[in-house]
């Protein structure tokens, strides 16, 4: 990397050291909230907590009721989504009180939690602050909204998110750590280049966006959900050679053995740093209808033995993030019924 990416970094490490040392004093938190006391230096990657196995990704509407429903034999952990808007609904004011009570159920059930930060949507919502949304949040593909995450504001925004997250959650045995969202803006090329893309400029805001975030979790994970990066997919391997070491996780949203885009762009990174990253991956619900051929195709449906095979052999995964999905959309196809019953058969895993 050239000098740029350099300073760049430089300049987003420093800013999240000096966000997780003031976080205390300009974060409004609960009365009975911590403040987690930051070590001098964030911990090595072979110090950082490290759970794997399998975990629960739920929404928002099904975490306010705890988790003994989704818990069960051979989960460790859960992953809860939350927005952007509902963790930071006015610049600089702060809501943490759904984590908190997430990670109390979490502790009191003996399993780990992963927050997962929403800043891009697949449905007919904003998940950005207003005062992000109203410049730097724009319309995909997908029917949603993605975030300019290559602009030099919003990754500043999203430091000092996981820096005040840091600040209070870091010191608790039961948080993992924090995720942010697959790395494809889901927008076409004239969106691209009228809001300012490049791939040069994206790459570097994910390097400084993940580093800064490990040292604002200096005890945790930072979960990085990549996939694509328009213009440039080599880049995607030169942000994971840069986070090495760090506590960064690798890993994607979709577990889709028959899709030749991941198959040809996404996949080899895998295997390319397996002993080099923790890598994870995640069963949405693309995953419990996929086909035989892919999407197109009208072969039987992939089971969900062999999709975790799959994740575990090919993908050589250490976690394995799977929705609570718990209808059959299409019919024949697979729910989180299909998906308890691999689990409870392999409770443990190694990639």
């Amino acid at each position: 990397m050239g000098l740029t990416i350099r300073a760049f970094l430089a300049l987003a490490i420093g800013l999240s050291a000096a966000l997780a040392v003031s976080a205390a004093e300009s974060t409004p938190m609960a009365p009975d909230a911590a403040v987690c006391q930051a070590p001098s230096a964030p911990y090595p990657e072979a110090q950082r907590k490290f759970h794997p196995g399998h975990y629960v990704s739920i929404g928002r509407a099904e975490a306010p009721n705890g988790f003994t429903a989704v818990l069960g034999k051979g989960i460790a952990g859960v992953q809860v989504r939350y927005r952007w808007a509902e963790l930071e609904p006015e610049q600089d004011h702060y809501q943490f009180a759904a984590i908190a009570r997430d990670l109390a159920s979490a502790k009191s059930a003996g399993v780990q939690l992963v927050v997962l930060i929403e800043d891009k949507t697949f449905v007919d919502e904003i998940p950005t602050p207003q005062y992000v949304a109203q410049k730097y949040t724009v319309r995909n593909n997908n029917r949603g909204y993605s975030t300019l995450r290559w602009d030099p504001f919003v990754i500043s925004r999203l430091q000092q998110l996981a820096a005040r997250l840091g600040a209070q959650f870091d010191c608790d045995p039961n948080f993992e750590g924090v995720g942010f969202q697959e790395s494809s803006p889901s927008l076409d090329d004239s969106a691209l280049e009228s809001y300012g893309y490049s791939p040069e400029k994206y790459r570097d805001a994910l390097i400084s966006l993940l580093r800064s975030a490990t040292a604002s979790v200096p005890r945790s994970r930072v979960f990085w959900y990549m996939n694509f990066l328009p213009h440039n997919q080599h880049y995607v391997g030169e942000i994971a050679s840069a986070v090495i070491g760090t506590g960064v996780v690798m890993g994607g949203p979709d577990i889709l053995p028959d899709s030749r885009p991941l198959e040809k762009l996404v996949y080899p990174y895998y295997g390319e740093f397996r002993g080099r990253l923790k890598l994870f991956s995640s069963m949405q619900h693309n995953s419990y209808r996929h086909r035989h051929g892919d999407k197109n195709g009208d072969g039987d449906y992939w089971s969900m033995e062999d999709l975790f095979q799959f994740a575990r052999t090919k993908l050589h995964v250490d976690y394995l993030f799977w929705d609570y999905h718990t209808q059959r959309v299409p019919p024949g196809s697979h729910n989180w019924d299909d998906a308890r019953e691999v689990i409870a058969r392999n409770p443990t895993f190694s990639p």
